[in-house]
């Protein structure tokens, strides 16, 4: 992605992602001169009003939605009587509302609809199979320090005393360098192939590790299988993942084929990585 960095694009997919596929019924729930308003109108208003309606009762959401329906057709009926539809302005919101409707099936098909119950078990039964160790460092700035901290805990020292006393990271050195339990794609690589690459209780890695954030002394306390909820209570936030991954694949491929020209050239510099350099 040339210019639109990978933050932009996600806030994108999870933007997308709030709107589920319509599941609804051609239901008749009201009418406004003749003119139905359904169950699945009532699906796509409470997608498009869905930031609106947080903090409206549940039970008053329906009545909320109903009446916004009738509202929209009654001032769509006096804007059709009064000749809006012949205007420059109409013409143009027409367009845009059309590439919009054409996205939005578009993406609902390729991918809503590409997600499974089935491809979610099998998300589900592979992080079943990772391991999640429990491992405790050291980290400082500088190597030197480093290779002289590693040479004391190998030779017996204490490492949740050391820690206190060197550590700079601030989470974990009043706790003896514990960082708990941990997946080893929740850490940057340089540390956890290390931390993951040792297998016996209170193991320390063999030479201090160099990350970006500085040098670690690494010891394992534990590993175990990881432990997940039942699949049924996250069943939906793993399609909501695979939505993401879909969506993120889906755009980068179309982004490739398409030919983007910026004509105002502020737009084609890319947002600055709001994480920093690091």
């Amino acid at each position: 992605m040339k210019h639109l960095n990978k933050s932009v694009l996600l806030a994108l997919i999870v933007l997308f992602a709030t709107s589920a596929p319509l599941k609804a019924e051609k239901k008749v729930v009201a009418t406004v001169d003749g003119q139905e308003i359904t169950e699945k109108d009532m699906v796509r208003a409470e997608t498009e009003m869905f930031n609106q309606l947080v903090n409206v009762p549940k039970k008053a959401r329906r009545k909320v939605l109903v009446e916004y329906l009738i509202e929209t057709q009654i001032l769509a009926k006096a804007a059709q009587d009064s000749k809006v539809g012949e205007t420059d302005d109409f013409k143009n919101s027409k367009d845009y509302y059309h590439r919009r409707a054409l996205r939005d099936i578009y993406f609902n098909q390729q991918v809503f609809k590409a997600v499974s119950d089935k491809d979610a078990q099998n998300t589900y039964d592979e992080a079943s199979k990772e391991e999640e160790a429990r491992v405790r460092h050291i980290l400082v700035k500088d190597e030197k320090l480093a290779k002289e901290i590693h040479e004391k805990v190998t030779k017996g020292g204490d490492f949740k005393a050391l820690a206190k006393e060197h550590s700079i990271d601030p989470s974990s050195k009043d706790k003896g360098g514990d960082l708990g339990f941990l997946l080893k794609a929740q850490v940057v690589p340089q540390f956890g192939t290390v931390a993951f690459g040792l297998s016996k209780k209170g193991e320390i890695a063999e030479k201090p590790v160099q990350s970006q954030f500085g040098w670690h002394i690494i010891q394992l306390e534990e590993k175990r299988p990881r432990t997940l909820p039942p699949f049924n209570d996250v069943k939906d936030r793993i399609k909501e993942v695979l939505w993401q991954k879909k969506a993120q694949e889906l755009i980068e491929k179309l982004r490739k084929t398409a030919k983007v020209e910026f004509v105002d050239k502020e737009l084609a510099k890319p947002l600055p990585d709001p994480r920093g350099s690091n």
